[in-house]
């Protein structure tokens, strides 16, 4: 009887610690996606402070090359090698990083559009984005520098 007991204890402390292991996995990974939401950044002079998502998709696409104020637009994005240029490839342009620099290679080389500067840390796309009036940027953060401003995309900070 007592081994019985026993057992049932050892059952019970099993399932609870089962049951506080998927809590823990489940808000982590609510944190987690909660971590892919997406900001647009611009250069104070060029770009709008909000913009509709097929706006968005059309001048990262090339399509769209100047504001409605006749400035040209200047892309940054993050390498497609980095985990935040692998999220952009996805949601922006719905192809692998591969993909993506073969798009803008052959845009490039058709004479169609400029590629994007290609940057390798958040903190260079930011300093170009500054440098450049026009330029246009994507980060998974918001940002305060000066000379930066954040796009609303459809009515949102993020995406």
């Amino acid at each position: 009887m007592k081994r019985t007991t026993t057992y049932l204890g050892f059952i019970k402390a099993i399932n609870m610690r089962l049951l506080v292991a998927f809590i823990l996995l489940f808000i982590v990974s609510g944190i987690a996606a909660q971590d892919n939401s997406l900001t647009v950044v611009a250069n104070e002079k060029g770009a709008p402070s909000e913009i509709k998502m097929s706006e968005l998709k059309s001048v990262l696409m090339g399509e769209k090359q100047r504001w409605s104020n006749g400035t040209k637009v200047v892309i940054a994005l993050m390498k497609t090698s980095t985990p935040l240029g692998t999220l952009v490839s996805k949601r922006i342009y719905d192809m692998s990083g591969d993909e993506v620099k073969g798009f803008w290679l052959r845009m490039s080389f058709a004479g169609k559009g400029e590629a994007p500067k290609f940057c390798n840390t958040e903190e260079e796309l930011l300093a170009y984005v500054a440098e450049n009036e026009g330029a246009i940027g994507i980060l998974d953060k918001t940002t305060d520098m000066h000379d930066i401003k954040t796009v609303s995309v459809d009515g949102k900070k993020s995406f």
